[in-house]
């Protein structure tokens, strides 16, 4: 053979062999996919997988009993009794109350909660004649019946408190009710009294049976009593401050045109005369009016209207609903307001310098400035 024939026969053994390798491969790599992952999760592999191991269970074997020794009588081992028909008491279970009870609401800063005590109960800053009265005044109120009270020991017991539900989803209860221990007693601090509210006994209407029975309460009706007893005493503290308000010079008051006692223009108030003394100042520095003196026990206010002008709460004039009302237009730069009691009404006449009451149309012009100034609500 010539040269180039044996190299030729070398090339194509060398190929052949390097083919018969790449050809393996593609084989053993095909049969790896076909196969899946199961060489990396099966049993002993790198990955373990033990998932299904149940699958490979074996029954164990039956438990053998020694010889001499009896077999186990576990049929009324767990047994649950009957009830008997005279038996006492109220059944727990199918309607058993899963809801977790109510907090007490600590309202305003004269309560906070009695932890010393499980319950509803909580320490009140008042007397024990103001919570009596409060307490009588909310069943009054709420129309819950009292059956007894005691003073000497604090106690109040309640009549019946009915809530009923006519809703057609009700179901076989359709009425429960409650009857209540209120309790005032001492407290740790001095200025304080404990507030108690105890359920004595909870019912429920079976509208199947027409009959009440017993129900136990988790806690949730004495407290929403407790928390309505609180929540009554917060409205009325708010009621009581709000009126504070309005009686002191904060408060604004309504003016009429009219006469004082000897015949005077004046303006004329139904408002007390302490809740009168203390809003003239409030409504003259509304007005940017200087008081240069007073004398409660004359009834005097004494004004300087020599720097009178028109300021920045003038210029907006946020109290006035009058346009061109936003200052007094008097002559004159000293006055005095004469305040007098005129049977159950206050009287306030404006005497110049001489000593004398300005005229009826003086006044007159100047009244819607007055008016809305008097009636304004503080600062605001």
């Amino acid at each position: 053979m010539n040269k180039v024939s044996i190299a030729f026969l070398q090339f194509w053994q060398q190929w052949e062999l390097e083919l018969k390798a790449v050809f393996r491969s593609v084989i053993f790599l095909s049969l790896a996919i076909l196969g899946g992952c199961s060489w990396l999760t099966r049993e002993g592999a790198f990955f373990d997988e033990t998932e299904y191991d149940y699958t490979r269970a074996e029954i164990a074997p039956k438990l053998e009993i020694p010889e001499g020794v009896g077999e186990p009588d576990t049929q009324d081992h767990y047994l649950v009794p009957e009830l008997d028909d005279d038996i006492e008491g109220v059944v727990y279970g199918v309607d058993q109350d899963i809801m977790s009870p109510m907090q007490v609401l600590t309202l305003g800063n004269k309560v906070r909660l009695n932890r010393t005590k499980e319950g509803a109960s909580a320490f009140v800053i008042a007397n024990e004649i103001v919570l009596w009265d409060l307490v009588e005044r909310f069943f009054e109120e709420n129309q819950v019946p009292i059956k007894s009270k005691d003073v000497a020991k604090g106690e109040i017991i309640t009549g019946w408190q009915v809530r009923e539900d006519d809703a057609f989803w009700s179901g076989l209860i359709t009425a429960w009710r409650n009857r209540f221990k209120v309790i005032i007693s001492d407290a740790p601090r001095p200025n304080e009294n404990t507030l108690t509210v105890e359920i004595l006994q909870a019912q429920e209407f079976v509208d199947e049976q027409d009959e009440w029975r017993d129900l136990r309460e988790p806690g949730r009706n004495e407290t929403q009593l407790l928390n309505s007893i609180l929540g009554f005493m917060y409205v009325e503290d708010i009621s009581k401050s709000r009126k504070k308000v309005s009686q002191s010079g904060l408060g604004g008051i309504n003016v009429t045109l009219g006469t004082d006692s000897k015949g005077n223009a004046a303006l004329i108030t139904s408002a007390n005369y302490d809740h009168v003394w203390s809003r003239i100042s409030v409504t003259l520095a509304l007005l940017k009016i200087v008081i240069d003196d007073h004398d409660r026990t004359q009834g005097l206010v004494f004004l300087d209207l020599s720097e009178h002008e028109q300021g920045f709460f003038e210029y907006m004039a946020f109290w006035s609903d009058d346009d061109e009302g936003d200052r007094l237009e008097l002559p004159g730069t000293r006055y005095v307001i004469q305040v007098s009691q005129m049977g159950n009404k206050i009287s306030m006449t404006f005497l110049d310098e001489d000593n004398q009451p300005i005229g009826a149309d003086l006044l007159a012009e100047n009244f819607p400035v007055l008016e809305n100034a008097f009636k304004a609500r503080g600062f605001n």
